[in-house]
C-alpha cells in the first residue's frame, strides 16, 4: 500500500522491521512482483530470500530471470547459495566449474558441502585450492567448516593440522574479529577432538583457556563424555559448570536416555523446571522430543502428558508445527499404550516425514491392529514418501498378525525389488514368522537353509530368526522339524535358554516326558541360565526402581 502510493521509505521501514520474511517481501522490495526491470542488486536479494526459505522451484525461476537479463556472472555469489541452501549440490558445483578460481565462491562451496553432510568434497577441495592455508586462518567461517567435515568424518590428523594452523592466532584476536569467534573456534576444536575419540586432546583444549570456560565449551565436553562412554564424567562436568543454559540441560538429559537411563533423565528435567538455584531455564523442542523418548522408555503414560502440557504451555505449536516433537510425541502415546491419543497427535501434525509415518505404522502394530496398519502404510507410499527398513518391519509384522502370508511376501519382494533395502534379521524373522503362523513350517525351514547358504554375517543371520520358526514349530507342536530347528541353533549357541525351554515345551506337548527332562538337564548343565524377567508398575505415577 505505502508503495503504491509513492511512500517508499515507509514502506522500506516496514518491510525492515519484518520479523520473519518471506519471499514475497523481498520481490516487493525489489520491484520484481510488477515485472518492472530489476538490477543485479535485486535479483541477489531475491535469490538470498529463496534461499533462506529453501523455495527451490521459485529460486530456478529467478535464475532463468538472471540468465535472460544476463546477470549470471554478477549474481554468481546468490545463485551459489541458493543451490546449495537448497540441497542442489551439483547445480553449485557447475557454477564453481564454469568460473574456476574464484576464491569465494571455492569458500562458499566449502561451507556448502559441509551444511549438506558432504565432507569428504569439502577436505578435497581446500586440498586442491592453492593456498590452502591462507584460506582458513583468513576466514573464520572455513575453520569452523573444516573442523566440521574433520570431526565427522573422524579425520584426526587433518584435525590436528588445522589446530597447528591457527594456535598461534587464537591469542590475536583481531586475525578472527573478536573474542566471540575465538570461543566458537574453541567450541568447534573440542567437538572435533571428541568426535574423533580424542577425549584427552579435547581435555587439553579445554584447560588451556583462561577461566571462566564459556558454557559452550562445558556442552561440547559433556557431549564428548557422554558420546565416548564416559558418563560418570559427564555428569561430574554437568555438576561443575557455572551458569548451565538449555544446551547443558538437555546434552545431560539426552546422555542418561542414551544408557538407557530414562529415569533419572526425567528427574533430571523435573530438577530443570524446580528453579532451585534461582536460574529459570526453558526446554526446547530438543528438550522435550528428548524427554518423552525417555516418557516412552518407561512407558510412563503420566509423565508423557506432563510433558505435553508443558509444550502446549510454551505456546509455539511445537506438538503440531514441529516434527521431530510430534513423532517424538506419538511415540510416546503409542508405546504407553493410548493409541487413540496417538491418533489424534498425528492427524494434527503439519508436517509428517518417513519417521512420523512408521511410527504410527508400528503402534498399529504393536497393538494388533495389523490391517489399519497396511491400511496407512498404503496412505503413506500414495502420497510419495519412501519407506525405509524400519516401515518395512512393522508393515511384516502386520501381515503377521493378520495371516496375510501373500501380501506379506509381496511387500517383502517390493522392499528388495523396489526400495532396494537389504534384509536384515529382523525381516527375515518377520517372513518366518509369517509363514510358520500360517502353518507353512516346511516353507519356512527351505527359506532359513537357503538364508543359511547365502548369508554370511551374524548381523543378518542370527538366532533370532531360527527362534522365530522354533516358536511355531512350538504352536503347531512339531516335533521332528522343532528339534532339528534346537539341534541347529544349539550347535551355533544361539539363546540356549530359550530355545532349551521351547524344545523342552514341545516334548512336553507331546507326551515326551523323559526327552523332555534330558532338555531341562542339558540346560542345566550349560553356562546360559537366562535372564531374570523385569517389570514396572506404576504407583501413584511413581516408579518404582528394581
Amino acid at each position: 500500500m505505502y508503495g503504491k502510493c509513492g511512500l517508499v521509505e515507509f514502506s522500506r521501514k516496514l518491510s525492515d522491521e519484518m520479523p520473519d520474511r518471506n519471499v514475497i517481501s523481498w520481490m516487493h522490495d525489489c520491484g520484481y512482483e510488477e515485472f518492472e526491470k530489476p538490477d543485479e542488486f535485486a535479483f541477489a536479494t531475491v535469490l538470498t530470500g529463496c534461499a533462506g526459505i529453501q523455495d527451490l522451484k521459485l529460486g530456478m525461476q529467478v535464475h532463468a530471470g538472471v540468465m535472460i537479463a544476463g546477470f549470471e556472472e554478477e549474481c554468481a555469489f546468490a545463485i551459489c547459495n541458493m543451490y546449495l541452501r537448497c540441497g542442489e549440490v551439483s547445480a553449485a558445483e557447475n557454477i564453481l566449474r564454469e568460473r574456476g578460481e574464484n576464491a569465494l565462491l571455492k569458500i562458499m562451496m566449502i561451507k556448502g558441502y559441509v551444511y549438506n553432510g558432504r565432507h569428504h568434497d569439502a577436505l578435497r577441495l581446500i586440498a586442491s585450492t592453492n593456498n590452502s592455508i591462507r584460506m582458513v586462518i583468513n576466514d573464520l567461517s572455513v575453520v569452523v567448516s573444516v573442523l566440521t567435515a574433520c570431526a565427522d568424518v573422524s579425520l584426526l590428523r587433518i584435525g590436528r593440522q588445522i589446530h597447528g594452523v591457527i594456535i598461534p592466532l587464537l591469542g590475536l584476536h583481531s586475525n578472527f574479529q573478536s573474542e566471540d569467534a575465538v570461543t566458537v573456534i574453541l567450541s568447534a576444536l573440542i567437538d572435533m577432538y571428541c568426535k574423533c575419540s580424542s577425549i584427552g586432546e579435547a581435555q587439553r583444549v579445554f584447560d588451556n583457556q583462561t577461566p571462566p570456560q564459556d558454557v559452550s565449551h562445558w556442552n561440547a565436553m559433556i557431549t564428548g563424555y557422554i558420546n565416548n562412554g564416559l558418563l560418570n564424567d559427564a555428569i561430574w562436568c554437568f555438576i561443575q559448570v557455572p551458569e548451565r543454559n538449555v544446551v547443558s540441560w538437555t546434552a545431560m538429559i539426552s546422555g542418561y536416555v542414551d544408557y538407557s537411563l530414562p529415569h533419572e533423565g526425567l528427574q533430571l528435567l523435573a530438577e530443570m523446571y524446580s528453579n532451585k538455584d534461582g536460574i529459570v531455564v526453558q526446554g526446547n523442542c530438543v528438550t522435550f522430543a528428548v524427554a518423552l523418548e525417555a516418557a516412552s522408555l518407561l512407558t510412563a503414560l503420566e509423565s508423557g502428558k506432563q510433558i505435553h502440557a508443558k509444550l502446549i504451555r510454551m505456546a509455539v505449536k511445537a506438538d503440531t508445527h514441529n516434527v521431530i516433537v510430534g513423532t517424538a510425541l506419538l511415540d510416546m502415546y503409542s508405546k504407553s499404550g493410548n493409541l487413540i491419543y496417538a491418533q489424534t497427535v498425528f492427524v494434527r501434525m503439519m508436517e509428517k516425514n518417513v519417521v512420523s509415518w512408521t511410527s504410527m505404522i508400528t503402534g498399529y502394530a504393536t497393538h494388533g491392529l495389523g490391517f489399519q496398519a497396511l491400511d496407512l502404510f498404503q496412505q503413506m507410499m500414495a502420497i510419495g514418501i519412501e519407506p525405509n527398513e524400519v516401515t518395512f518391519v512393522s508393515v511384516l509384522t502386520s501381515c503377521s498378525h493378520c495371516g496375510l502370508v501373500e501380501e506379506g511376501m509381496k511387500y517383502f519382494k517390493l522392499m528388495t525389488d523396489k526400495y532396494k533395502i537389504v534384509p536384515r534379521s529382523d525381516h527375515y524373522a518377520c517372513v518366518v514368522d509369517l509363514l510358520g503362523r500360517a502353518g507353512k513350517l516346511t516353507e519356512s525351514f527351505k527359506l532359513l537353509e537357503k538364508i543359511e547358504e547365502e548369508e554370511t554375517s551374524s548381523e543378518v543371520y542370527g538366532g533370532a530368526i531360527w527362534g522365530a520358526l522354533l516358536g511355531a514349530c512350538t504352536l503347531y507342536g512339531n516335533v521332528e522339524l522343532g528339534n532339528m530347528v534346537a539341534v541347529k541353533m544349539l550347535e551355533k549357541k544361539q539363546q540356549v535358554a530359550e530355545t532349551c525351554i521351547a524344545l523342552s515345551n514341545i516334548y512336553a506337548a507331546a507326551g515326551m516326558w523323559d526327552e523332555a527332562f534330558k532338555v531341562r538337564e542339558i540346560w542345566g548343565k550349560s553356562s546360559d541360565v537366562g535372564k531374570p524377567g523385569q517389570s514396572r508398575i506404576f504407583i501413584h505415577h511413581a516408579t518404582p526402581q528394581s
